[in-house]
């Protein structure tokens, strides 16, 4: 522990396995958590490093970053991303905490970085249903919602060409604990489970998407942190480029407000093999997004939304031949 406690070099291949030859990236143990100095980090990748007094940003591979000084919240292209640990400023120089560049940014940035497997089969999972309806609205319920939006991304998954398993086809009440074996039973290749938030204060709305939280962080939204390694842990950095993929192209499709990639330990999320995420499509409690929600042209944009990430996903992890 000692060790830990004073600043010291690495080879920056042990913060990359990108070779770069002769760069070092400074680490140090920051309220006991490492992190890693961000400009070296991200000038030793080869982007164009701009420290300011409340944020750093870093350009380059096709990717715009912006680091929020002391905060979780980040962008990568404008999208939003939260972060597992503040970007730290010491003495005016910022600091990324080591597991987010394993865990969150350098899935994103490299996805060579994440195994390569080929996708065949996608499981679809369709939030609540039969006695438990989800969050409620002015006109609908979540469990209808959910339902045909699943449907509607399964229909066009096969169209290219995937294997689909549902978790439901109607308005019926799947346990949670049911959904991790179905999904390692079906031996999917990939999982999506797809919800609708609600807030108390009506004009919140937007997408979000989670991924399973990696051991030794905190969840986005509050709570202590865990170092319980789940079964979908295996995969923290393909949940993180599936996460993206998905997220980035559900907002162009939709233009939805962007409310963040996020992470959270939720029961579907810890029980799966494979790669997965849960989208939050929108908010039930916002009358716009409500009626939106209910329009059978705006569920066809998150249908295609979801289909177009997940291609994007497979393309990225494709097996080399």
């Amino acid at each position: 522990m000692r060790y830990f406690r004073k600043k010291f070099f690495i080879i920056l291949a042990l913060c990359t396995v990108l070779p770069l030859a002769a760069a070092t990236v400074r680490q140090k143990v920051i309220k006991k958590i490492k992190y890693c100095n961000l400009y070296d980090l991200m000038t030793g990748n080869n982007f164009k490093t701009l420290l300011q007094s409340k944020n750093t940003t870093a350009t380059g591979r096709n990717a715009v970053c912006v680091f929020n000084r002391d905060q979780r919240r980040m962008s990568c292209n404008k999208i939003k991303i939260e972060l597992l640990n503040n970007t730290v400023y010491e003495k005016n120089m910022p600091w990324l905490s080591t597991l987010d560049w394993f865990k969150t940014l350098r899935p994103v940035l490299y996805p060579a970085t994440v195994p390569r497997q080929k996708i065949d089969t996608v499981m679809i999972d369709m939030g609540h249903g039969g006695a438990d309806p989800g969050a409620l609205g002015k006109i609908s319920k979540e469990k209808m919602i959910t339902l045909r939006v699943g449907l509607r991304t399964a229909q066009l998954l096969r169209a290219y060409g995937f294997k689909v398993n549902l978790t439901r086809t109607g308005d019926v009440q799947v346990p949670l604990a049911q959904i991790g074996p179905m999904q390692e039973r079906s031996k999917s290749d990939l999982f999506v489970s797809i919800h609708v938030n609600a807030a108390a204060d009506r004009s919140v709305n937007g997408m979000e998407t989670f991924c399973l939280t990696p051991a030794g962080a905190a969840s986005s939204n509050g709570g202590k942190v865990s170092r319980t390694v789940y079964k979908g842990n295996k995969q923290d950095g393909a949940n993180m480029l599936l996460a993206w993929n998905i997220h980035s192209a559900m907002l162009k499709r939709t233009k939805a407000v962007d409310r963040g990639i996020k992470r959270a330990r939720f029961a579907v999320l810890r029980d799966i093999t494979v790669p997965g995420v849960l989208v939050e499509i929108g908010f039930i409690s916002n009358a716009a997004e409500e009626l939106r929600l209910n329009d059978r042209n705006y569920v066809d944009k998150i249908a295609y939304g979801i289909v177009d990430g997940i291609i994007g996903f497979t393309r990225s992890t494709k097996p080399r031949k």
